[in-house]
């Protein structure tokens, strides 16, 4: 088995080091890889780090530019979006399958919901739709990743003062980080009264100082249901 992954920021899924031609890993690698562990009983960036492919935005935008949109005109321009994303990652996925010679590829396209607090969580619900729409098309072992409103929020689930307890509730704010009271920044303020910084939460998660079983909320245990239907 090999994964086949791409995010949105060098803060989500991670960054590719073009220095080093390594994959540098961000918290939301590390809780599709505790998921892994949790079912596979290894990890499989400890064990086989060359079983990972990561796909920067950039990257996958290159391959989506030809690609056709989400065939029905129902759709916004950004649930089209995430269509062409999921499809162009799909296709990376299977000529990477070729060159390893492995068919066994988990793909995992990690995409903010976003939206505010008035939006209408259909939308959420109908990005999630084409991007699995597009792993369908594509017969691909894929699973979209999307947070909502956005991965700051199951992180704070963890963190906050009362961790774990009533978390849902954090699916009804806002996405955006210019409204007051916004996630990024009260993760930032959550850290910093731990003395801890973003990129500790890789080791957090690792640890099991963050445990992924007790994270209540609907956006997350999709996505980890579907791994680990995926995985069984």
């Amino acid at each position: 088995m090999h994964l086949v992954l791409s995010g949105e920021g060098n803060s989500d899924i991670g960054r590719l080091s073009y220095k080093k031609n390594t994959f540098e890993p961000a918290p939301m690698y590390f809780l599709i890889d505790k998921i892994l562990e949790n079912n596979l009983h290894y990890s499989i960036y400890q064990l086989t780090p060359d079983d990972i492919t990561f796909i920067p935005k950039v990257e996958l935008m290159r391959v989506c530019k030809s690609m056709k949109s989400f065939p029905s005109k129902k759709n916004g321009q950004e649930t089209q979006l995430f269509y062409k994303n999921a499809m162009g990652l799909s296709r990376i996925a299977k000529l990477k399958s070729i060159e390893k010679k492995d068919t066994d590829a988990v793909v995992v396209l990690f995409r903010d919901s976003d939206g505010t607090n008035t939006s209408d969580p259909k939308e959420h619900d109908n990005k999630i739709k084409a991007i699995e729409f597009a792993f369908k098309q594509e017969e691909v072992s894929g699973i979209a990743m999307v947070p909502r409103p956005k991965s700051e929020a199951w992180l704070i689930c963890a963190l906050k003062d009362k961790p774990y307890e009533n978390c849902k509730k954090l699916e009804g704010r806002s996405g955006n980080d210019d409204s007051p009271h916004n996630l990024k920044d009260e993760l930032s303020e959550i850290l910093k009264s731990k003395n801890k910084t973003y990129y500790n939460i890789n080791d957090m998660i690792q640890n099991n100082e963050i445990d992924i079983e007790k994270i209540d909320m609907p956006s997350f245990k999709y996505f980890k249901n579907k791994l680990e239907n995926i995985l069984s």
